[in-house]
């Protein structure tokens, strides 16, 4: 865990040069979504009052792209390490390129979910197949990992379709996601930085970059929001970047290897949104792909919250777990990263039975 100028300052120039990409990409966005169509209409289940362009994923995705050109013009220590690794690079490139193709189809002439779901699991095998694995992990109660065998590919199948669609769903208010995800992708950068995986922090710190870029276009009034095109395209690559950051994988040569609870914590506010939805939706036998306003966003507002204070609310919740999953990595032993886990889990459950008796307690008084 050396300390290079040099190197910090490369991401710091990759995350500058994301950002501004992204922010001056979006009015060609606009333009786009204008001339195919893509305009998101008011309807009773819609929060917005007015038609709003939403093909804000094609912004988000030259952001991301366009410091990568400068690795073949710059020659150092972080480039040649980002030369060695051109081929995973290049099929966590083509995975992004094909879930915002899908999102741009979605976004100007509607797709259906189911095949959304396949298209989705496809790139994910092929993923696989190109080294975003989920091989083994970490044994909290062992020096010796966990070996997955053949049960990785669908282990990782279901996290990279899981946490593409968990981000996807979670972009129900202005600037939710583009703020949130760039929480998560400095977290996983940090993690990574210290850890010595230079590219998958590069990585993260232009996907970071590439969303606060974006959000003063899409943070509350918004102006453009991101669009299936923009929620797709960043799930799959925090998803991919998550599997060879938090998972043990033969891809890396110096992963930082946290227990499983890390990605889980860090990818907490997604993950337990849709797995909440999806439960309610199973309870009241409706269909898992049914559109509603039970998200944990739409509860805030139920509230009384307005969208830029639930978004913020909701910021402060990220923040928190990143913070809580930057500790937990940054400790050497598996068996205290457990029990440190285990200490945040018991306050993360307390903190929701709070909530939900609070929440519950609001509404029986509005109804009375």
């Amino acid at each position: 865990m050396n300390f290079n100028p040099n190197q910090y300052r490369t991401y710091l120039v990759m995350l500058v040069v994301s950002a501004a990409g992204s922010y001056l990409f979006t009015p060609l966005a606009k333009a786009l979504a204008a001339r195919w169509g893509a305009v998101d209409l008011p309807n009773p289940r819609k929060i917005h009052k007015t038609p709003m362009p939403r093909l804000g994923g094609v912004a988000v995705f030259l952001g991301f792209c366009l410091p990568w050109a400068g690795m073949y013009l710059v020659d150092n220590f972080v480039t040649s390490y980002f030369r060695e690794y051109e081929k995973l690079f290049a099929a966590l490139l083509g995975a992004a390129a094909a879930m915002l193709g899908l999102g741009i189809y979605d976004d100007c002439k509607g797709a259906d979910a189911t095949k959304k779901f396949l298209v989705q699991t496809a790139v994910a095998v092929l993923l696989y197949f190109a080294g975003f694995r989920i091989d083994e992990v970490t044994n909290p109660f062992g020096d010796h990992p966990i070996q997955l065998g053949w049960f990785g590919l669908p282990l990782t199948v279901l996290w990279i379709v899981g946490v593409t669609n968990s981000i996807n769903l979670l972009d129900g208010i202005d600037g939710l996601v583009s703020g949130v995800t760039f929480l998560i992708a400095v977290s996983l950068a940090i993690i990574n930085a210290l850890h010595g995986n230079v590219l998958l922090a590069l990585l993260t710190v232009c996907l970071a970059g590439a969303c606060i870029g974006f959000l003063p276009h899409n943070h509350f009034p918004a102006r453009i929001f991101l669009g299936d095109s923009g929620s797709l395209t960043i799930g799959i690559v925090l998803a991919c970047v998550g599997v060879i950051s938090l998972f043990r994988n033969g891809t890396t040569s110096a992963a930082a290897n946290p227990v499983i609870s890390v990605p889980l914590i860090l990818f907490g506010l997604p993950l337990f949104d849709t797995a909440r939805v999806m439960v309610v939706r199973l309870l009241r036998g409706v269909s898992m792909f049914s559109p509603d306003k039970n998200h944990v966003h739409h509860r805030l507002l139920a509230l009384g919250l307005s969208q830029k204070h639930a978004a913020w609310v909701l910021y402060f919740v990220t923040a928190g777990l990143c913070a809580a999953g930057v500790l937990i990595s940054s400790l050497s032993d598996s068996t205290h990263q457990f029990q440190l886990s285990l200490v945040f889990a018991l306050l993360a459950v307390a903190a929701y039975i709070f909530w939900r008796f609070h929440l519950r307690d609001l509404f029986d008084q509005d109804r009375s």
